[in-house]
This record gives structure tokens, C-alpha cells and sequence, in this order.
């Protein structure tokens, strides 16, 4: 890497935090671009991380086998049906939450794809470390990583080109490690409304006025030929751009008022403002997600009460029905891939709580009008057996995640996935059967 470069960047990130009035909120990012690819330039991919650990065995149920209902004796949905609940049955022997309508809907229009027993090699049950295994790319990081996320990785090498516009953009997940980068910096927001140069809270019916005259300034002084001053000029002149940006990009977007009072259904709905600028950003990696599924205690109490994981899954399904009525009014649900995950699943036993405790293999739920489904081959890939829940403790691995994010990046994007996972450990799957869009 170009050291001069490196450090720059990394001086560049840094000094628009330290430039009075003048830090972007929530955070300063360098506007990047997407290279050209072989794949339709309105493709599109959004990750959805169900932060925790989502019990994949209660997402996509294994209804037929006698081992599910024998160990999860209180917490099955076989036996433990809320009044008037019905599982929402895939194909005689799986079947999805009770609560997961919308997504029994993509699955019976061909729109759903489930990839059973995702995990890595030698799964490790720490959230930290999973998380940060899922967000490097990398199973041992600190011996074989380079420091950067996989996203970090896609934008150095699809969106570097600081003229063009924005290539990943998180939504209300912060700062994750996926995003650490060399070259470029993806932009991280919560929402747009909230993504501006960020004022003085002491004084804040200046900040028109404010911003004004420091626009003023920039368009008017001249460029400082020496550092840090010309640094700190770019990052400020950088901020001001890439808000206006992004704030004139999204007029015009109409609210379809269907998205639910929840976090994941805010981020989506930011999303949807984000692509009316498609045009303009072709961003092509949306990651965002939220928390709640490590479910220790209380995951499925049954009877009428709500329970902690019913509630979850209501809201992402709440969530992506939403999004995918309001892309397919856009026209935009034909490219679109979203790919839910999360750093591991659930024992495949309940433990005295009423809950599951840290597991490895999981359910990926890969949705879209771009997605293959059972009409196209597939639909079910991963079959959970008997044996697996018989005598395990936890769901055993069978599919890298790693492959999933591969095809989609290279059959969806159109891009290469190999400078994505440098892993010198991890074999890319050629069987064919990670094979989603």
C-alpha cells in the first residue's frame, strides 16, 4: 500500500472530528465509487444482521424430525403453538416461524432461498469473536488478516475512486468492523435526516448561518498548498459535499407509510430513501441490522403472551414485507438480494431458562426477486438430518458464510469475490451448491 496515501486517509478521517463545527454526524466517510462490473448496475445486496445469535432451528423449523420436539420440550413450535398460530410450512418438512408471513409469501413466489447450518471451521461460540470472524472474512484474524473488513476489502477494490459516488452504506449498525478499510471509508448513517454537518448544541439556531459561512469560506479561500492545513481543508471541503450529496439525492423519495414503528423498519425505510438515488450513488452493498437474539432465558413461553424471539421475528418480517412491496412499487425488487445472517445459531437443546444458549450452524435466509427458488432448483440448501440434533449439542457446520456472500457478490454484483476472503485456509465451495441467484 501507498504509505503517504494510508496515512493520509487515516489523518483525513480523523481531522474533520477535530475541525470546529465541521464533523459530519455521525461519522465523516470520503465518497467512493463502484467500479464497473459484469453484473446489471442496479443490482443491489442488503445484509440484515440479527445481532445476538438468532436461533436458527425456531427461523426455519425441522418439523419432521422427532429430536427437535424431544429436546426443546417447552419451546418447539410443534407443540407450543400460540392460540390460532400456524407454522408456515416450505415444503412438508421444514417450515418457517409462525410469524414470518411475509417471507412464506417470498418463498411461495419463488422469492426466498434457505441456506441450512451456515457457521466456518472450528465455530467459536464468543459473540466478539464470532462477530468479528463474520465482519474480518478471516477465521484467525490477528495471524492471517490485513486489518480490514470484508466490505473493507470490497470497497478498496470496487469503489475507490474518490469522483464517483457511494459504493456500501451501513445503516444503524455503527462503526462495524466489516467496513475497516485502506483506501476508502463506506458512509455510516442511522438516518438521513440525521446525516448532516453537525452543529453546536449550545448555539444551534446558528447553524444554518454556520454552515453558511464555512461553505462560504471553502468555495473562497485559497487551497492550503501545506499540512495539516490542507488536509483539514479537504476533510472539511469532503463533509459538505458528501451531505449535500446524499440530502439532494433523496428528495422527491415518497414515504409509502408502510414501514413498522421498529428500528429494523426505520433502517429499511432509509434504504428505500437511499435507493431513489441509485442513480446517482449505484451503491451496491446496503449492511444493517439490529439486536436482541441472544435468548437465554424466556426465548418461547407459549400460551397468549408475546414471547422475546415471536417479537423478533414479527419485526423483521414486519420489516422486509414492507421493503419488498415498496421496491416492487419502485421496480427495483428484480434486482434486489437480501441476505439475512447472524455470528451463530442456538443449542439445539433448551436449557432451564426457557431459552437456548450459544450454538454454531444457522439458518441464512437469502430473499429477493433476483433470488432462486424452488421453481429454479432451489429454495432448501443444507439438509438438517436426525443425527444432527439427536447427539449434537449445537447444529454442525456445513456451509461456509463465506460462500454465501461469494455468490452473491459474483452472480449478483458481478464482481469478483477472491480479494474479499484472503483467508489462506478458507476453500471456496465448487460444488455448486451455494448457488442463490
Amino acid at each position: 500500500m501507498n504509505s503517504r496515501h494510508l496515512s493520509r486517509r487515516r489523518f483525513l478521517r480523523h481531522a474533520a472530528y477535530g475541525a470546529a463545527a465541521v464533523t459530519v454526524t455521525p461519522i465523516l466517510s470520503m465518497r467512493s465509487a463502484y467500479a464497473a462490473s459484469q453484473g446489471d448496475p442496479n443490482n443491489f445486496v442488503v445484509v440484515v444482521n440479527l445481532l445476538g445469535g438468532n436461533d436458527g432451528l425456531n427461523t426455519v423449523v425441522p418439523a419432521h424430525l422427532t429430536p427437535y420436539v424431544d429436546r426443546r420440550a417447552n419451546i418447539n413450535l410443534v407443540e407450543n403453538l400460540p392460540a390460532g398460530e400456524v407454522l408456515r410450512d416450505l415444503d412438508g418438512r421444514f417450515a418457517l416461524h409462525y410469524k414470518l408471513a411475509n417471507l412464506k409469501t417470498m418463498w411461495d413466489d419463488n422469492d426466498l432461498h434457505v441456506v441450512n447450518k451456515v457457521s466456518y471451521p472450528s465455530p467459536n461460540q464468543s459473540h466478539f469473536t464470532s462477530q468479528d470472524i463474520y465482519s474480518f472474512g478471516i477465521r484467525n484474524n490477528d495471524a492471517d488478516g490485513d486489518g480490514r473488513g470484508w466490505l473493507g476489502r470490497f470497497a478498496d477494490a470496487y469503489c475507490s475512486d474518490p469522483s464517483e459516488p457511494l459504493g456500501v452504506i451501513a445503516v444503524g449498525v455503527g462503526k462495524r468492523r466489516d467496513f475497516d478499510s485502506e483506501a476508502t471509508a463506506p458512509v455510516i448513517l442511522s438516518n438521513v435526516e440525521g446525516f448532516r454537518v453537525q452543529g453546536d448544541e449550545d448555539y444551534e439556531s446558528d447553524h444554518l448561518l454556520r454552515v453558511k459561512t464555512v461553505k462560504d469560506a471553502l468555495a473562497t479561500d485559497p487551497v492550503p498548498l501545506t499540512e495539516p492545513a490542507l488536509t483539514i481543508f479537504d476533510a472539511n471541503t469532503q463533509a459538505y459535499q458528501l451531505v449535500e450529496q446524499v440530502q439532494q439525492g433523496v428528495r422527491g423519495w415518497t414515504d409509502p407509510g408502510t414501514y413498522p414503528n421498529s428500528n429494523i423498519g426505520s433502517y429499511m425505510r432509509t434504504i428505500s430513501q437511499l435507493l431513489h438515488a441509485h442513480d446517482l450513488f449505484k451503491t451496491k452493498i446496503f449492511y444493517t441490522g439490529y439486536g436482541g437474539f441472544d435468548t437465554h432465558s424466556a426465548q418461547h413461553t407459549g400460551g397468549t403472551g408475546q414471547n422475546r424471539h415471536e417479537l423478533l421475528m414479527e419485526r423483521l418480517d414486519d420489516a422486509l414485507g414492507a421493503f419488498r412491496v415498496d421496491m416492487q412499487n419502485q421496480g427495483r425488487w428484480g434486482n434486489c438480494v437480501i441476505v439475512v445472517i447472524s455470528e451463530f445459531g442456538r443449542r439445539v437443546f433448551e436449557n432451564g431458562s426457557i431459552g437456548t444458549d450459544h450454538g454454531h450452524g444457522n439458518a441464512f435466509l437469502v430473499a429477493g426477486g433476483a433470488v432462486k427458488g424452488r421453481a429454479q432448483g432451489g429454495g432448501l440448501t443444507g439438509e438438517i438430518v436426525e443425527s444432527d440434533i439427536a447427539t449434537n449439542n449445537t447444529l454442525p457446520f456445513g456451509h461456509d458464510f463465506r460462500d454465501v456472500y461469494a455468490n452473491l457478490v459474483a452472480n449478483h454484483i458481478g464482481v469478483s469475490a477472491t480479494p474479499l476472503f484472503p483467508d489462506p485456509a478458507y476453500v471456496p465451495s465448487t460444488s455448486g451448491e451455494i448457488d442463490l441467484v
